[in-house]
């Protein structure tokens, strides 16, 4: 074996100085002759103009590089459509530019596609806009004259010489019109610019039209709503617009026209996608009577040319400084006012409106004593008593904080303790017997909230004031209290409750468990002084086990969706139908029989107005509110809910939950780790969900040990004190200071700061001030981490974290990274790429470890350890012993020289991976054999139950075939400045009809693709993409086999000893013009090799029968290549680089 290593080293070491001396010989000579810039395709003009069956296209480019031909493409099958015309006219100011014509008749183009290309019937695609063909344009140029052209292009021959095919689109200046569907015999189609900006023609499907609506300014004064902003529309053309402003429970709806204009020369500039300004004035005056307290969306109905429906279109994202510019003002009809208050969503900052009805006279109050504070008095009963104001929603009274009500009215009663509530709300009954509770909006509640000294509530503080104006809220003087409605772990809610968020200041906070805290503490950023381990209010009640359980009583509780506000789309919704889809269930019904189970199907209050869609699902249905919730929960064998809070509640009683979580992509990672520490299985498939309920009913409704003990962490308290607990807290809780961190996190100061970064001189100036922190003393106690260039928790740095975790390290380990880390580490902070944290944690950090290169103006300290842990061994050459380096500008092999002389402590596999990155890099320094700590986890204990849950959350079953697609990029494709397209290689329909629901395809590309993935509707069951998940280990331990090109992590997968298979369809490309290889491809690699998706396919069958030879050599192959990856390197790692 060392000899056979040693003849490796010598090889490589050997092949890389030859190959350096060629390259320096041509690159020299390459610069010498070099004068004139490179040669572009970049059109300077195109125009494009659709006739009835004629596409007219004039364009204009640089005349060094001469189209000749207009193509299409479908499926790879390509069909020339004619010949350019080239004009002698010349654009002013421009001599270089020469023109070009062509008129192409698409109605001759579709009523022959079936000579060159497969279609589907075009009866099969009437209703489905995700089905039909896309015929791609391509202009064709001179294989001689394309050469040098960047980017992702076709080859091909006409009339026997070579040519090659660029996309036709994305010109300095397109111009567009008259885009219309025509019906061509059996067929209709229409030119469209994608939203890449490139031309293409749809057939046999039906546009989709797209709008994402902007708000730049918006006010109200004297009743009237001004609005103004932007749309983009892509390649979808509206005609005309109406503005709609709609209640979301009332059904209040009003419109108003709105001025709609094609912004030509910011469209121009973007390719030809569109660009719309807008502007309406909506008058709220004769509207008085129709209003009722709600809130109100504001939504644009747009008409598009290429679509017979209206496109509704939620107005959007809103800028810091116009939100600060927004004013509100009020209507008055007899004796009722109404204040219309401008406010922007927690998480998307949409513009919405609350509608607040007064009496007038009322209103004229809460006005006369806010504009005069000295005239007003406090209620007779609170002169010399502290006055507390508590409440839920202005609708609410069955929850934390009617139960600290009632117990602050008996043990407490020197606390004017008041209660608010609507006057016809029906849970006002639940206060019978009390004093102090106050109509909302009324004299009372503006005097009692004006003199208040705490304000404690289950929600946002200004729930419980009579009005949102933001004068009103400038002249209290309360501390807020918040109770929380639920235990806040399912769901991430820093947008809704941080400390930084603007809307939500409170001074203390209650929570069920030191767990909860720590959220509260890490994630939302507060001090731990501010947040009380006390139990809720309602825990009181819920553990005095004095409710009989009902054995068949199951209760269903899902929570709201803040995306549902429109009820014209509910019943399209994915919420209704799959819910919908549950409750009607045979096999609900089934097991309803076989246990006696009645179920009751609860919905969120921001949910109600949909009660009725439910009602014909042949079970219960209510809403909260309507009945008690608690005593619901109580007498119910089991909880089915998604993402609620309720489900912590429901297991502090030591009965099963489930979750039904079948939306997750649409919902941030929650707080705590779903896979372990939810108290109960969460699954996506109906299927899964039924076979949970039949589990706990079959074990009697006993909630599993697992469970039990995950629902006991998150409560402190099993007792029925947490009401004196809060009282207790409140009566010691001190108004916190603000800090400069309070000031640095504020919203005006991340706009300032959003602002700059956008700045030119951003960049400039953090690199000198980098230069001046890295004065500052060496902090021996910190650690750096990054993978993927700040985009990724993994990889090698990730498995040196968590072991630093696991021994409890305390020195402060930084993460940059542009996401929150899963980890409960107090002593990690995560820092953004390029903030001032990022510069100077760099600046001052002794140790850094990273996958890939810090920028190259990031410079190592000379006392400082940079471990380099790389992120595979490669396969493919690298840097200095590439030929060519597509896609990449003049200053690339520059930075990256200086980036990787920062290096001083390199991680190696193994020998042959050693002195490929010595070639490569040509890297001095010390290396450490030392294994790659990433692949420890897949050598570990956990290795069965990573499998299970991945597999689990991607809602695979256990026994299905996985195969793992995970393609490396390719330099002669790129997109923007270091990024790169992906495109299938293979027809993924053709995929799944080959094996239909036996196999299904994990889609993970390379971190450099930024492409995003089109996987039809259809697919979608059997083909994911997981380009997303940062750990690609997951996947392999999930994986059955690896279908992969020139990627090295096939060398990572060999060490689990399944199939790997090459699919190396450019081949000859690759390993002669791209890249080439250190390894001879075709022999030396651990799996066969296929170069057409027939080849692969087949190996793919073959391969679900892997042999005892198979997996001798893959074990063969994983001692030479990784010979150290025994589970045990991340803790070697350690030990000798970064011990105390």
């Amino acid at each position: 074996m060392e000899i056979r290593n040693l003849i490796t080293r010598s090889a490589i070491s050997a092949m890389g100085s030859a190959r350096k001396t060629i390259r320096k010989t041509t690159r020299d000579a390459s610069r010498r002759s070099q004068t004139s810039p490179p040669r572009s395709s970049r059109l300077t003009s195109l125009k494009i103009h659709h006739a009835q069956n004629l596409l007219h296209l004039d364009l204009t480019l640089a005349s060094d590089v001469i189209p000749t031909g207009l193509w299409t493409e479908h499926e790879g099958d390509l069909h020339r459509l004619g010949s350019l015309e080239i004009s002698e006219s010349r654009d002013a100011g421009s001599e270089s530019d020469l023109v070009c014509s062509i008129s192409v008749n698409l109605d001759t183009v579709i009523e022959h596609l079936a000579d060159w290309t497969s279609i589907p019937p075009a009866e099969a695609n009437d209703a489905n806009d995700t089905e039909g063909i896309v015929l791609r344009l391509y202009l064709e140029f001179d294989g001689l004259d394309a050469e040098p052209l960047p980017g992702s292009r076709l080859e091909t021959t006409h009339n026997g010489m070579p040519v090659a095919l660029v996309r036709l689109g994305r010109a300095k200046h397109t111009q567009t019109s008259n885009f219309t569907y025509r019906q061509v015999k059996d067929h209709f189609y229409y030119p469209l610019i994608n939203r890449n900006g490139h031309l293409a023609i749809e057939v046999d499907r039906l546009h989709r039209p797209y709008a994402q609506v902007r708000n730049d300014s918006l006010t109200i004064e004297n009743g009237k709503l001004n609005i103004q902003g932007r749309i983009s529309a892509r390649g979808t053309a509206y005609v005309r617009a109406k503005l709609v402003v709609r209640g979301r429970t009332s059904g209040f709806r009003a419109t108003a026209e709105v001025d709609l204009k094609l912004n030509e020369e910011l469209s121009s500039k973007r390719f030809g996608l569109n660009h719309y300004v807008f502007a309406s004035e909506l008058d709220f005056n004769e509207l008085g009577d129709e209003i009722s307290n709600d809130n109100a969306d504001l939504y644009l109905d747009l008409d598009p040319v290429l679509a017979d429906q209206p496109k509704r279109a939620r107005i959007g994202k809103t800028r810091y400084l116009v939100r600060v510019g927004t004013t509100g003002s009020t209507v008055s009809s007899g004796d009722r006012t109404v204040s219309l208050v401008p406010y922007y969503t927690f998480k998307a900052k949409y513009p919405s409106l609350h509608l607040e009805v007064f009496r007038t006279a009322d209103y004229e109050y809460m006005q006369t004593l806010v504009s005069n504070r000295h005239f007003w008095k406090p209620p007779r009963a609170s002169e010399r008593r502290p006055v507390w104001l508590i409440g839920e929603l202005p609708y609410k009274a069955q929850d934390n904080g009617l139960q600290f009500f009632k117990f602050m009215r008996d043990e407490h009663p020197e606390i004017d303790a008041y209660y608010v509530i609507e006057p016809n709300s029906p849970e006002r009954s639940n206060l019978n017997g009390y004093d102090h509770v106050i109509d909302f909006r009324s004299h009372d509640h503006v005097q009692v909230a004006l003199a208040a000294d705490k304000i404690i509530g289950t929600h946002h503080p200004d729930f419980l004031y009579p009005t949102r104006e933001p004068r009103f809220q400038k002249a209290l003087h309360a501390e807020s209290v918040f109770l929380q409605h639920g235990v806040t772990a399912a769901k991430w809610m820093v947008p809704n409750y941080g400390k930084f968020i603007s809307g939500f200041d409170v001074d203390l906070i209650t929570v069920s468990s030191e767990r909860e805290k720590e959220f509260f503490v890490k994630d939302f950023g507060y001090p731990p002084e501010q947040v009380a381990v006390t139990g809720f209010a309602r825990f009181d009640a819920l553990l005095a086990d004095d409710v009989d359980v009902r054995p068949g009583q199951l209760m269903i509780m899902p929570t709201w969706r803040p995306w549902l506000q429109d009820p014209d789309y509910f019943a399209e919704s994915e919420y209704f139908q799959h819910w919908n889809s549950l409750l009607t269930s045979d096999r609900l019904q089934s097991l309803m029989e076989k246990y006696q189970l009645e179920p009751i199907f609860c919905l969120h209050p921001n949910m109600q107005q949909y009660s009725s869609h439910f009602r014909d699902a042949g079970i219960r249905v209510v809403v909260q509110g309507e009945t008690d919730v608690q005593l619901l929960l109580k007498q119910s064998s089991m909880l089915i809910t998604d993402y609620s809070s309720v489900a912590f509640d429901f297991a502090f009683l030591h009965k099963p939950v489930a979750y039904y979580q079948f939306d997750t992509r649409r919902f941030a990672q929650p707080h705590a780790d779903p896979e372990k520490e939810f108290p109960g299985p969460v699954v996506a498939d109906e299927d899964q969900l039924l076979d949970a309920i039949e589990t706990a009913y079959a074990a009697g409704g006993v909630m599993d040990q697992k469970y039990l003990a995950r629902a006991d962490h998150f409560l402190a308290h099993r007792d029925t004190d947490s009401r004196e607990r809060i009282y207790q807290a409140i009566q010691n809780a001190v108004r916190p200071r603000p800090t400069a961190t309070d000031l640095v996190q504020s919203e005006p100061a991340q706009a300032a700061y959003r602002l700059a970064r956008r700045n030119r001189y951003y960049l400039p100036v953090m690199k000198r001030l980098y230069k001046l922190m890295r004065w500052a003393p060496l902090d021996s106690g910190t650690v750096v981490f990054e993978t993927g260039q700040g985009k990724q928790y993994a990889d090698s740095p990730r498995a040196i974290h968590e072991e630093l975790v696991r021994r409890g390290d305390t020195r402060r380990k930084v993460w940059i990274y542009h996401k929150r880390l899963p980890v409960t580490d107090k002593y990690t902070t995560v820092v953004k790429r390029h903030s001032p944290a990022f510069f100077w944690y760099l600046a001052t950090a002794k140790y850094w470890i990273n996958n890939h290169n810090f920028p190259n103006y990031i410079h190592r300290r000379q006392q400082g350890l940079y471990i380099q842990t790389w992120h595979g061994t490669p396969l493919k050459r690298m840097f200095l012993d590439q030929d060519n380096f597509y896609g990449r500008d003049p200053g690339y092999i520059d930075r990256v020289k200086e980036a990787s002389a920062q290096w001083n402590a390199l991680i190696s596999p193994s020998p042959y991976a050693t002195e490929a990155m010595k070639s490569s890099y040509a890297y001095t320094g010390p290396v450490y054999e030392l294994g790659y700590p990433r692949n420890d986890e897949l050598r570990g204990p956990n290795t069965q139950k990573i499998r299970d849950d991945l597999r689990h959350r991607l809602s695979i079953p256990r026994d299905q075939t996985v195969v793992l697609y995970a393609p490396t990029f390719r330099d002669d494709q790129p997109t923007t400045k270091g990024r790169f397209a992906f495109d299938w290689p293979f027809d993924p329909e053709e995929f799944v009809q080959r094996f239909g629901d036996d196999v299904t395809l994990l889609l993970r590309t390379h971190f450099l693709v930024n492409t995003k993935l089109d996987i039809p509707e259809a697919l979608k069951a059997n083909i994911i993409d997981v380009s997303g998940l940062p750990d690609i280990n997951e996947l392999f331990l999930a994986s059955d086999m690896l279908v992969t090109d020139y990627s090295s992590s096939f060398f990572d997968y060999s060490v689990l000893e399944r199939p790997i298979i090459f699919f190396a369809y450019d081949l000859e490309n690759y390993r002669d013009n791209l890249r080439g290889f250190y390894l001879n491809y075709e022999t030396d690699l651990p799996g066969p090799v296929t170069t057409t998706s027939d080849e692969l396919f087949a190996e793919i069958d073959k391969a679900t029968s892997a042999t005892d030879a198979d997996r001798e050599r893959l074990r063969l192959f994983a001692r030479l290549y990784a010979p150290n990856d025994d589970g045990q390197a991340a803790a070697r790692v350690i030990d000798r680089l970064l011990a105390d």
